[in-house]
């Protein structure tokens, strides 16, 4: 194989959102290629059966491209990968990217729900973490740590865009996140090293090193604070929160690991019985400010030994990334009704779940719940039961 540029058919989307065709029987991944798309590219990446290209001209587009280009920056940023997608056809994806990573991990063949709030498909984002450069402020470019210089994001809510437009007058040279409150004036905002300017535009500014108490805000009941973890959308984690209380229904004892600040469960009636477990220090802090001693930090042999001492009505768990293969064979033998798992990953998810299945637990109700609009992420729930 010669040349370096070829005309392709898109025929379908990999988990990670980017285009799938084939060029001499080589399967050939393309960033921003969509299904249906016939695509002039030239070949970015070889590897042993796999490709990698970028697209030149678009000969022929998918239906479901969008013909409205509501970013300047699109295609070069790498916060969004699918502005140009447009709804229904995104959703039916996400949900097919979903079943078809179970089918073919797993060998698990189940029907995914779909859950949305279609008036946040722009807008959303009440979390962000913008990066800087000598010139530039704004996000990553896709595949580098080249900063695209952004001055506003539709992706993201206004208050977050008006924090980033006071960032970009600030002489930075490093990354920070900043969290707003979409319904309230509160910006919170953290840093890995203190920073004096910052400081000044940001009264709530701080870093791993301040002494001081974490500056937070509430948010449904709920504590969001400096450096903790919240889902990239305050809004957005309604949909979430509820799918996972209709799963929990009325259960009366709760174990609940990967728990964060308790974004689950620290917000349930106090006739139900809680118990949190999570690494973060200062998000277990914030969990315990809301429900007082229903909430420990540990790590993942805690987990295990939580799970076996004795029986729970429901164990929730939302591990990062990476799952929570370490802690299946403990979960897979709990003495529980019903496992909520909740996961960022439909790969780690599938490979959970396959051990789960092993052990005789079955997939009650799938669930992905359109947490990031306009990119490929997508979140799942996950209710098991033997």
């Amino acid at each position: 194989m010669e040349s370096t540029q070829f005309t392709i058919e898109i025929s379908s989307l990999a988990h990670g959102g980017h285009g799938v065709g084939r060029i001499d029987g080589q399967v050939c991944f393309v960033p921003y290629a969509l299904p249906g798309d016939t695509a002039r590219i030239h070949i970015t990446r070889r590897a042993k059966g796999v490709l990698g290209a970028a697209i030149d001209e678009i000969v022929s587009p998918a239906p479901a491209r969008a013909v409205e280009q509501r970013c300047a920056k699109f295609g070069v940023c790498g916060a969004c990968t699918w502005l140009h997608f447009a709804y229904p056809a995104q959703a039916e994806w996400k949900q097919r990217i979903v079943r078809d990573s179970l089918n073919r991990l797993a060998q698990l063949d189940c029907d995914v729900h779909w859950v949305e709030n279609s008036e946040l498909r722009l807008g959303y984002r009440t979390r962000a973490e913008f990066h800087a450069s000598k010139t530039s402020r704004g996000f990553y470019a896709l595949g580098t740590h080249d900063v695209v210089d952004i001055e506003s994001c539709p992706l993201c809510h206004d208050h977050l865009n008006s924090a980033l437009e006071k960032l970009r007058a600030l002489p930075l040279d490093e990354s920070v996140e900043i969290v707003v409150n979409p319904e309230g004036p509160e910006v919170l905002v953290w840093s890995r090293v203190p920073n004096a300017a910052l400081r000044a535009m940001f009264p709530t500014a701080q870093s791993p090193k301040d002494r001081a108490s974490r500056a937070g805000f509430l948010f449904d009941g709920a504590l969001v604070v400096n450096g903790g973890f919240s889902q990239s959308s305050l809004l957005l984690n309604r949909l979430l929160v509820a799918e996972v209380r209709a799963a929990v229904a009325d259960a009366s004892r709760i174990l609940d690991l990967y728990c964060g600040s308790g974004n689950f469960t620290a917000t349930l009636p106090e006739s139900t019985t809680v118990f949190g477990l999570d690494h973060n220090r200062s998000a277990i802090a914030a969990a315990y400010a809301i429900r007082p001693g229903q909430y420990r930090s540990g790590d993942e042999s805690m987990f295990i030994e939580t799970l076996r001492a004795e029986p729970w009505d429901v164990v929730i768990l939302d591990p990062p990334r990476a799952g929570a293969l370490s802690i299946v064979p403990a979960l897979a033998e709990s003495k529980t009704g019903r496992i909520v798992y909740v996961s960022c990953d439909p790969a780690t998810l599938a490979r959970d779940l396959k051990k789960l299945a092993a052990h005789s637990w079955r997939i009650a109700k799938l669930t992905a719940v359109d947490m990031f609009p306009n990119t490929a992420h997508v979140e799942t729930v996950c209710v098991l039961v033997r």
